[in-house]
C-alpha cells in the first residue's frame, strides 16, 4: 500500500474523539498530514477546522472573519459561525486568507513522456490487403488517410501519470491544487484529464476523460501524410465523417445483422464518437485570429464541442467568441520579442501589436461575457505564472475575474464545477492559504489542501539585518562549474544592502528580482530563459573577499554548481 493510501485509511480509521490539537499561530506538528511520512505520529485527524480566517469563496462572497472544516477530504462547512467538530485539528489561521485552490487549465504536469505503442493505426485497414506502411528505418510513415497518422485518441492521460513527479510538488508548493492534462503528441493527442495534485496515480483522477485535445501538428516525416496545414485541416474533417458514418452504420447492423458485413474495429474513432456524444471539450489551437475562426468553424462541422487554447489574438474577436459560446484557455506566456535576434533588426507591425495587445485579452474577454481560463503554457513555473496574471490585471482585468480564471472557470469548462473550483460545503477540500492577497507581489502561501490532506509551506527565512561590510558595486566576472559557464553581473547595491541589476550568461540575460548583502555574505534570486519560454529561477549565494567572491548557483532546485568571481581591476580570490 502506498504511503498516501495508508494515510488515508488511517484518517478513516480514528475513533471520533481520540484526536484533538489545537495550532497557535501555524505551529504544527511534525507529525502534520503534509509529508505523508509513513511514520508520522499521532495519526493524521479526519477533520480540520480552520478558523479566524479571512475567506475569499470564489463565489463572490468574502467572509472577513470565518471558519472552513474540513472533513475527510471534503468541505463539510464554510461560515462566519461555524460548530466545529469535537475531534478536529483545529488551526488558528488569523491574519491569513483561504482561496479555492488554483486550477492550470492545461498542463502536462505529472505526465510521463509518451512512448507509444506502436504505429498510430487505427485499425482502419480492416485487413484490407491493400492497407500497408511503408518504414523508414525504425520509424513507420503512412501513405493513405486510413492508417489513422498521428492519431491517438485512444491514449488516456490518467494511464500516464507518475504521481512521484517533482513537477507535482513545485506546482503544488505555488497553489495549484487542480490541472487538466492531456498527452501532446501527435495531430489527436489523446484524452485529457482532470486531477488532484496529490496522492497516487488513481486517487489523482477526478474525472477521466474530462476532454479530447487536437493540436493540428503534422504526422512529420518525409513525405509522410498528411503534410501540411491545408492536409491536417482535412484530415480532422475526415476523422469526424468517419466517425459519423461509423455510428451510423454500427446502428444500422446491429438493428439488422442478418446478411451485412460487420462493423470494422477502429480505436481511433471510439474516442471521437464519444467525445461528440458525450459532449466533451475538444481542445484546439486557437492563438491567431483565423485559428480562433477556423476552431469555431470546425465545431460548427463536426458536432464536436470546441475549446480554444490560446487566445492571443482573442482581444480583437471577443465578442465574436462570446457570441458564438466557445470558451477560451488563455495562455498566460505572453508573447515577446525574440532575444536571439538582431537587436538592430526592425520588428513587424504586427508583432508589436500582438505583443501589446496580448495581454489585454483576458479583460477583454470578461468585458465581453464570453467563458475563459488560464493556463500556464510555457511558463515553467507557478511564480512565472503569476507574474503573467498581474500583468493582466495591469491591462485591465479586474481581480475577481483573475481569481475565476484560475479556479471555478476551468473547473466549468470541464464539468468538474460541482466538486472543485470554490470554498464551498460539499466540494473537495483543495484549498490554498495565503499571509495576504493572492495576487499582490509579496504575498507568500502559507498551507495548502489537496483532497483534505494538509501541505505546509514553510515561511521564508528572513533577510539578515546586518549591514553591508563589503562593497558589490560595479562588474562582476563570473566562473561557474569550474570555467566551464561565464557570466557577467551588474550589480548595484543600496546603503540597506539590496542588490539590483542583471546577469549576462551564454543563456542569455538573468534579471535580479531580489538580492541582499549583509556583512560579507550575499543573496542574489535572478530568473532565466531556459528553454523556449521556460523561465527558471537562479539563486546564486556566496561570500565576498575584497574584489572576489565565491559560492553557489542552484537552478530552480534542480541542478547546483559552484562559482567564483573577480571584480576587472581588482585582485583574484
Amino acid at each position: 500500500m502506498n504511503r498516501t493510501a495508508l494515510a488515508r485509511r488511517l484518517a478513516g480509521g480514528v475513533v471520533p474523539g481520540l484526536l484533538l490539537a489545537s495550532l497557535s499561530g501555524l505551529a504544527a506538528p511534525a507529525s502534520a498530514d503534509a509529508q505523508y511520512m509513513p511514520s508520522q505520529t499521532p495519526v493524521p485527524p479526519p477533520f480540520f477546522a480552520l478558523q479566524n480566517a479571512r475567506i475569499v469563496t470564489g463565489t463572490g462572497a468574502v467572509i472577513e472573519n470565518g471558519t472552513v472544516v474540513v472533513a475527510n477530504g471534503l468541505i463539510e462547512a464554510v461560515g462566519a459561525d461555524v460548530d466545529v467538530p469535537g475531534d478536529a485539528w483545529v488551526i488558528d489561521a488569523s491574519g491569513l486568507t483561504v482561496y479555492p485552490g488554483l486550477f492550470d487549465g492545461l498542463s502536462q504536469v505529472g505526465l510521463e513522456t509518451q512512448g507509444g505503442d506502436g504505429p498510430a493505426a487505427g485499425g482502419g485497414g480492416g485487413g484490407n490487403p491493400f492497407a500497408f506502411l511503408v518504414t523508414q528505418g525504425n520509424q513507420p510513415r503512412t501513405v493513405r488517410p486510413e492508417d489513422r497518422p498521428a492519431t491517438n485518441s485512444w491514449f488516456n492521460a490518467a494511464d500516464m501519470l507518475n504521481s512521484d513527479s517533482d513537477a507535482i510538488e513545485t506546482w503544488r508548493s505555488g497553489g495549484f491544487t487542480n490541472a487538466l492534462v492531456a498527452p501532446d503528441d501527435g495531430i489527436v493527442t489523446g484524452q485529457g484529464v482532470v486531477v488532484n495534485l496529490a496522492g497516487d496515480e488513481q486517487e489523482m483522477v477526478v474525472k477521466a476523460p474530462a476532454a479530447l485535445r487536437i493540436t493540428m501538428s503534422g504526422a512529420g516525416g518525409f513525405r509522410s501524410f498528411p503534410g501540411s496545414l491545408m492536409g491536417v485541416i482535412s484530415y480532422v474533417r475526415q476523422l469526424y465523417l468517419d466517425a459519423d458514418h461509423s455510428r451510423q452504420y454500427e446502428a444500422q447492423y446491429m438493428a439488422n445483422p442478418g446478411g451485412q458485413p460487420r462493423p470494422t474495429y477502429d480505436r481511433a474513432l471510439g474516442p471521437v464518437q464519444d467525445a461528440i456524444a458525450g459532449g466533451w471539450p475538444t481542445v484546439m489551437p486557437a492563438d491567431e485570429v483565423r485559428e480562433i475562426r477556423r476552431a469555431i468553424k470546425l465545431g460548427r462541422d463536426t458536432g464536436a464541442r470546441p475549446v480554444l487554447a490560446g487566445g492571443h489574438e482573442a482581444y480583437g474577436l471577443a465578442d465574436e467568441i462570446a457570441a458564438a459560446g466557445v470558451p477560451v484557455l488563455v495562455n498566460v506566456d505572453w508573447p515577446e520579442r525574440n532575444r536571439d535576434v538582431d537587436p538592430e533588426a526592425e520588428e513587424s507591425l504586427a508583432s508589436m501589436k500582438r505583443r501589446a495587445y496580448a495581454p489585454t485579452t483576458p479583460a477583454r474577454l470578461e468585458e465581453a461575457g464570453a467563458e475563459w481560463a488560464f493556463y500556464s503554457g510555457s511558463a515553467g513555473s507557478p511564480r512565472a505564472v503569476m507574474d503573467k496574471v498581474r500583468t493582466a490585471i495591469e491591462n485591465g482585468l479586474s481581480e475577481e475575474a483573475a481569481l475565476e480564471g484560475l479556479t471555478s472557470a476551468p473547473a466549468r469548462i470541464y464539468g468538474v464545477d460541482a466538486m472543485l473550483g470554490s470554498v464551498e460545503a460539499g466540494k473537495i477540500a483543495n484549498l490554498v492559504v495565503t499571509d495576504g492577497p493572492l495576487f499582490d507581489e509579496d504575498t507568500d502561501i502559507r498551507m495548502v489542501f489537496v483532497d483534505g490532506h494538509r501541505f505546509e509551506e514553510e515561511a521564508a527565512e528572513p533577510r539578515p539585518t546586518e549591514a553591508p561590510a563589503v562593497d558589490m558595486n560595479g562588474t562582476w566576472l563570473l566562473s561557474l562549474n569550474n570555467d566551464s559557464q561565464e557570466a557577467t553581473a551588474e550589480l548595484e547595491v543600496s546603503e540597506d544592502g539590496t542588490i539590483t541589476g542583471v546577469i549576462q550568461g551564454e543563456r542569455g540575460e538573468q534579471q535580479i528580482t531580489d538580492g541582499w548583502v549583509s556583512g560579507n555574505e550575499f543573496s542574489i534570486t535572478a530568473s532565466a530563459t531556459m528553454g523556449p519560454g521556460m523561465e527558471v529561477e537562479i539563486v546564486y549565494t556566496g561570500t565576498v573577499e575584497g574584489d572576489g567572491i565565491e559560492g553557489n548557483a542552484s537552478f530552480g532546485g534542480m541542478r547546483n554548481m559552484d562559482f567564483t568571481g573577480t571584480r576587472p581591476g581588482g585582485g583574484v580570490r
